[in-house]
């Protein structure tokens, strides 16, 4: 279990005992987006956890607790984003100079802000620190978006994460020896996962051989560690498959998975991450309505804001076309994928590339898998209990009694339109409420 302290600006401070409850009344509360949620629901929490939910009328609060009027608002689960890559974008620099622990707790805090209680870094990792950090929210000494990691990924050299300003994250393996020790070093820091990188981009690049993804999953699984691969290609994911890794940290997109790939990935029980957002981001040429959404504004620099808005201008149709057809195929994988109940994930890859944000993501996210065909209940499952379950995280996901009080109050109800998990009225985490003002004041 991780983390029992409480949030704050940037350290988290302990529930001290006999401290007042506090008792929510009148919201809808989404407990588990996969059953109805409870109308005009109360709920008590006390140190840090949820004590009990239910109807009204079927609580009492108890004396000396602080009663919370939450009546037209809706509460759902913390979100949490198994898939981001912190630390290298800093205000209008994107750059490995630019990782320290100081930037990394920064894009933390701007996850908490957004109502995201955990995050995955997803195998570009330099250094000690993320494990430092990784230690004092363990001890409740820190705060901001619980990090987990998994360190530093693994690929053929030159065939790891596709920016420059990443590739020194990843080790470069040429036999498969060297892969299983790697795998040896990163499972003995504890890492959260193994990531392996399986892609050529678009011919650039050699990818990383059978040999060498077999050998990282098989001395992971003898080590009790899963594994997530980045696949592009279809034939890549069926024989991925086939070698035992746990997740795909992307959708296929060369083209239509087929049946066969589709009953592999129930078969093996792989859970896919569609990160449609980096795609979609490149199909448009006039920009976005949400750069001026208040939540996107909120949680990214404003001169980086404009260096966006500014980039639509620079796209010909060439480009557009082409990333709108591989978009098209992302679509149809994720309504086939759906529609045969495999195990849908989610991820934004909130810092994979240049200007591609952190916080806002994870929103926008949810928006763009319901587009290409799930609901909004499945969105929000896929984001809240499938993560919470992919990361272990056994106390969260959902709102029940035991377990940690990570929720988001809403202006909206997300399940008859996801838009509204931005409509942000107030996060708990740890059940303290994040002082969201002092955030924004020092997001600028």
């Amino acid at each position: 279990m991780r983390g029992n302290g409480l949030f704050g600006l940037l350290l988290a401070v302990s529930l001290p005992l006999g401290a007042a409850s506090m008792f929510f009344e009148g919201a809808r509360v989404i407990v588990d987006a996969r059953r109805p949620p409870l109308e005009n629901a109360t709920f008590l929490v006390d140190n840090g956890r949820i004590v009990k939910i239910g109807k009204a009328g079927t609580l009492k609060a108890p004396a000396g607790a602080r009663r919370i009027d939450l009546a037209g608002k809706t509460v759902i689960p913390a979100l949490i984003d198994p898939h981001v890559h912190l630390g290298y974008q800093k205000g209008l620099s994107y750059a490995a100079a630019n990782f320290t622990r100081e930037n990394v707790i920064d894009q933390l805090n701007r996850d908490a802000y957004a109502g995201i209680a955990a995050v995955l870094s997803m195998g570009t990792d330099l250094g000690d620190f993320p494990f430092q950090i990784r230690a004092e929210q363990e001890a409740g000494k820190l705060g901001g978006a619980l990090l987990f990691t998994a360190g530093r990924g693994m690929a053929a050299p030159n065939a790891g994460p596709g920016n420059a300003e990443l590739k020194p994250s990843a080790y470069d393996l040429t036999t498969e020896d060297e892969a299983r020790k790697a795998v040896r070093e990163q499972v003995a820091r504890k890492v959260a996962f193994i990531k392996v990188w399986v892609d050529d981009r678009n011919g650039a690049v050699k990818k990383t051989p059978p040999a060498i993804y077999r050998a990282i999953i098989d001395e992971a699984h003898k080590l009790h560690t899963r594994v997530v691969a980045h696949v592009y290609y279809l034939d890549d994911a069926k024989d991925l498959a086939r070698a035992g890794a746990d997740a795909f940290a992307h959708l296929v997109r060369d083209k239509e998975m087929d049946d066969e790939s589709i009953a592999l990935v129930q078969q093996h029980k792989i859970l896919i991450m569609p990160n449609l957002g980096i795609a979609e981001a490149r199909t448009h040429v006039d920009p976005a309505p949400w750069l001026d959404e208040p939540l996107f504004r909120d949680v990214t620099p404003a001169a980086l804001v404009e260096r966006i808005r500014a980039a639509y201008s620079g796209r010909t149709p060439a480009s557009v076309e082409a990333t709108q057809k591989t978009y098209r195929t992302m679509q149809r994988n994720v309504a086939k994928l759906v529609a045969a109940g495999a195990n849908v994930g989610f991820g934004a890859d909130s810092g994979a590339a240049p200007d591609y944000f952190h916080a806002f993501t994870t929103h926008r996210e949810l928006q763009l898998m319901v587009e290409a065909g799930m609901t909004p209940a499945q969105a929000l499952t896929a984001v809240t209990a499938t993560s919470a379950a992919f990361l272990r995280l056994s106390d969260r996901g959902t709102l029940e009694a035991g377990k940690a009080a990570d929720f988001v109050v809403l202006d909206g109800n997300p399940l008859a339109d996801i838009a509204y998990t931005r409509k942000i009225y107030k996060v708990y985490l740890r059940g303290q409420e994040v002082n969201r003002t002092a955030l924004r004041g020092a997001f600028q």
